[in-house]
């Protein structure tokens, strides 16, 4: 096979994972390599199958009826391989030829052999060739190529015959194991292409958006934010300007948001939904609340993610009724790696550690069931500090997976 023959046909596409596909100058398109490796197997067992078909005719042929019948159809096999061996784009009319002289060899046997050696199961003409004409259909149309091809040939040998005995049947069933089973392998690989071709898609389609998610941070979040400030230290309808601006800030930063990092989140991980946990903690920001997140994603599976969400949820919500009308809370959230981290903290009025203790047996179960009950649930824990003028301090610490 000539050098240049083979690197027209290894050319990956830009993207594509070494090894994985190929461009094929048999199809005109993106394969597999398996279905390549496929097609230039079936390219030299074509001439070694008419080759061994050769062998066995020259071995009886002074035992024929008419022996230049059988070598005027080795000849034109022969012929048809060695063609397709420098002719390499394959159609299905290609295949239509190749299956009608494998069917064309076989009942030519009648001619080139006595009627009693035919009936008796001598083997026709092609032998193996035409299993190369199945293995193309597997390849070229998959399974349903193959099993068609395999029940084309499989009609001619019983027609040729006449009456089938256990060889022919034997070789029927191998006909049919041959197309359906390399028809499957060929539909499965080029499945599995077109779902890599998606993820190199929606992997470019992220990349935008990543990127038109840092023009924004870079640009208008921070105008919005330094509008926001300067607002609330000019007072008056500037601070009126500022609180608009913080709105439009936190709307924005949480539709950035939603747009880079929900697709990627939201996708099965070994049967499981992973949220990420920025985009539900995020969503707490408001003009009493200020929220700190990690610069990348932290994804949880879902159910944990919603838990520890709704922790937080009544971490914040005893700020509103507890720590006083002004008061302010901040949220940060820090990812360890096998842990996250979520403290909130408030500048309210605070309350005696040993009442906060005492609370549950007041009947009053807001930081033991809704907090630190839920927390424990998640295997994780939560240290509640807070005294009289100090404000409070809610740390949660839960584990990334669910414990064993």
């Amino acid at each position: 096979m000539p050098t240049s023959n083979v690197r027209a046909e290894t050319v990956r596409p830009r993207g594509a994972l070494f090894g994985v596909t190929t461009r094929s100058v048999r199809t005109g398109r993106t394969e597999p390599v398996i279905v390549e490796a496929f097609s230039r197997g079936l390219d030299w067992f074509r001439p070694a199958a008419a080759l061994y078909a050769g062998v066995l005719v020259w071995g009886r042929h002074d035992t024929m009826l008419r022996p230049w019948v059988a070598f005027t159809v080795i000849a034109v096999l022969m012929g048809f391989s060695l063609l397709l061996l420098v002719f390499r784009r394959r159609t299905t009319w290609l295949l239509a030829v190749e299956v009608a002289l494998a069917v064309g060899g076989i009942f030519a046997t009648l001619l080139a052999d006595h009627p009693e050696d035919v009936a008796a199961g001598t083997l026709t003409l092609p032998t193996m060739w035409a299993a190369g004409c199945v293995v193309g259909g597997g390849v070229l149309h998959g399974r349903v190529g193959g099993l068609v091809v395999a029940a084309i040939v499989s009609a001619a040998d019983l027609i040729e015959i006449g009456s089938p005995n256990g060889g022919t049947w034997h070789n029927i069933l191998l006909l049919f194991l041959l197309g359906g089973l390399i028809g499957l392998a060929v539909d499965l690989a080029r499945e599995g292409l077109q779902r890599y071709e998606q993820v190199l898609a929606e992997r470019e389609r992220l990349r935008e958006r990543e990127r038109l998610a840092r023009v924004v941070h870079d640009g208008v979040l921070q105008t919005l934010a330094f509008i926001h400030r300067r607002g609330d230290e000019i007072g008056g309808q500037g601070a009126e300007l500022g609180a608009l601006a913080a709105d439009q800030e936190r709307a924005l930063r949480r539709l950035v948001s939603e747009e880079v990092l929900g697709p990627r989140l939201a996708a099965s991980v070994a049967g499981e939904i992973r949220r990420d946990l920025r985009l539900l903690l995020g969503a707490h920001e408001g003009e009493r609340v200020s929220v700190s997140l990690p610069g990348g994603p932290v994804p949880l599976e879902e159910n944990r993610a919603e838990e520890l969400d709704a922790a937080v949820a009544a971490a914040l919500d005893n700020v509103t009724r507890h720590a006083g009308e002004d008061a302010k809370a901040w949220l940060l959230l820090e990812d360890h790696g096998d842990t996250v981290t979520v403290t909130v903290r408030d500048n309210g009025v605070g309350v005696d550690q040993g009442h906060l203790l005492s609370a549950s047996q007041r009947g009053r179960l807001g930081v033991s069931q809704s907090i630190v009950g839920r927390v424990r649930d998640l295997g994780g824990t939560a240290d509640v500090i807070t005294r009289p003028g100090a404000g409070c301090r809610v740390v949660i610490t839960v584990p990334r997976e669910e414990p064993a």
